[in-house]
């Protein structure tokens, strides 16, 4: 029997939703977060000539040779125990990670996405500069650790200032993120020196918008600001936005389709700044964004379009 294979963790509503269309359709759903290993489950592989064979077990036994589909969600960290010595910690932590997803990831099947992909997608100034490479239009920016750099890239203007990485964990293990700040040439100090910067032109937005893509489906969400905090980043007030779906520029859709290929990603969810004058400007995309909430604001079907890329199976 084939398998789907979901990554991710327990406590996930889009993965819930896509697991619960997946059953409708009988298909053969196997969900494991890798929190699970390796305390909680097993691997026993062996190397054959058409690649790994054997078992991952948990709360269910998986044969990775029945896996046509793997959905790389939002996995958890790897866990040991505690009472280990923290060198032990880090070298089972590491030695888990390599082995697991090494099986795993060669597994030749469709991803989405593979984490080598996933991850370097995830740095900002790749993406920004094949954005622009294949044709989408970006904001001016700089990334720098030089004041004077800065403070000559601002001028008289106000920019945005935003976080380079995915945020930190705090010390509870919470992810925070870098809010996003309009900054002026006079709050340019030698702090500046001491790590890298990312700092771009503020676009005047008339909206934003959410593109998510999922294989060759692309799905515009126009994203409307009820409020200043929402007006600067949307995530500041949830609560302030409205949705509707829009059209794709056929130009924004030829660069997005280039630049997800570029990127090795099936999946993505991309932001844009439109201006009054109809400009969209690329703002960044993430491999592995959030999208349910905005599929049930916008009444789109992206449930079951990842439900059908799932059950593509072998690429």
């Amino acid at each position: 029997m084939r398998t789907i294979l979901i990554l991710t963790g327990r406590d996930d509503l889009t993965a819930d939703a896509v697991v619960e269309e997946l059953g409708k359709r009988g298909e053969n759903v196997v969900r494991y977060d890798t929190a699970d290993f390796p305390s909680a489950s097993r691997l026993a592989v062996s190397l054959t000539g058409d690649g790994w064979a054997g078992t991952l077990s948990a709360s269910r036994k998986l044969d990775i040779q029945s896996v046509t589909s793997v959905w790389w969600r939002r996995p958890n960290e790897f866990v040991t125990p505690e009472e280990w010595p923290d060198h032990a910690r880090a070298f089972a932590v590491s030695e888990a990670r390599s082995g697991l997803l090494g099986v795993l990831g060669s597994l030749p099947v469709r991803w989405i996405n593979h984490p080598a992909n996933d991850a370097a997608a995830n740095y900002k100034p790749r993406q920004l500069a094949m954005a622009a490479r294949v044709g989408l239009d970006v904001p001016r920016t700089v990334i720098t650790s030089d004041p004077d750099h800065a403070r000559d890239f601002i001028g008289s203007e106000r920019v945005i200032y935003k976080g380079l990485g995915g945020g930190i964990l705090g010390p509870n293990g919470e992810r925070r993120f870098l809010p996003v700040k309009l900054i002026t040439a006079d709050q340019i100090d030698d702090r500046v020196t001491g790590t890298a910067h990312l700092f771009q032109e503020n676009v005047d937005k008339a909206f934003e918008v959410r593109l998510t893509v999922i294989g060759d489906h692309m799905f515009p969400v126009a994203i409307h600001a009820g409020s200043e905090a929402a007006r600067l980043d949307w995530r500041n007030d949830y609560r302030s936005l409205t949705y509707r779906p829009i059209g794709l520029p056929q130009q924004v859709g030829t660069g997005v389709r280039r630049l997800m290929d570029e990127l090795g990603l099936f999946f993505g969810a991309l932001d844009f700044a439109v201006t009054p004058g109809g400009l969209w400007k690329f703002l960044e995309v993430n491999p592995n964004g959030q999208w349910h909430w905005i599929a049930v604001k916008a009444g789109i079907p992206m449930v079951e379009a990842m439900a059908d890329a799932l059950q593509g199976g072998t690429e």
